[in-house]
């Protein structure tokens, strides 16, 4: 008889219990989600374009309140540029360094339009931010850097930055590449450590 008093005791602490997991799952959640375009971190993979590339530094760019995001990816001796700007809508755009000595047409810092490599890039907006890089300590950086970025035909994009060194802006640093899906690339967590140290 005994037992049956003993029933709802038990019914009762397995359902608190359940509850308890349940809440504990809830917490948990976004680490078990994986990675985002916002929440990369050093060491991360990114597959994209047959590529295995690793996370080696993430800069967030602040120009007056908007912030976007930059990482640096690295595939051996072969480095690109992830571009993750959240405005009306997300834009993600795949870049890699190309010689600035390749632009036609800098005859100002920031002109209306600029040709490299045979295409025509119009200016879409300029402007000026401060830099914080996530990984490593590029002492440059920490003065920020006046940017100007550009378009061109099927998705092409054009970013042209001028680091600034003191009260001097630095050499133009150029970065070619295109918009692409947001949903492309694959995102895999990872150790956290850099594989190029």
């Amino acid at each position: 008889m005994a037992v049956w008093f003993l029933l709802p005791l038990l019914l009762l602490a397995a359902v608190a219990l359940l509850l308890l997991r349940r809440s504990r799952l809830r917490r948990q959640a976004p680490k078990l989600l994986g990675r985002t375009l916002f929440n990369l971190t050093t060491g991360d993979i990114v597959q994209y374009d047959g590529r295995d590339w690793v996370v080696e530094d993430r800069l967030l760019y602040d120009d007056g309140g908007f912030q976007w995001l930059e990482y640096l990816l690295r595939d051996g001796r072969d480095g690109r540029w992830l571009s993750v700007c959240e405005d009306d809508w997300l834009e993600v755009s795949w870049l890699e360094d190309a010689p600035a000595s390749e632009l036609e047409g800098l005859s100002a810092d920031f002109p209306d339009h600029l040709r490299c490599r045979g295409q025509l890039y119009h200016l879409k907006e300029t402007g000026r931010a401060s830099v914080s890089a996530a990984a490593r300590v590029m002492n440059r950086r920490l003065h920020g850097c006046r940017f100007g970025d550009y378009e061109g035909e099927e998705g092409r994009v054009l970013s042209l930055e001028r680091w600034e060194e003191g009260d001097d802006p630095g050499p133009p640093e150029l970065s070619l590449g295109r918009r692409i899906d947001p949903a492309a690339p694959v995102l895999l967590p990872g150790d956290g450590r850099t594989v190029y140290r």
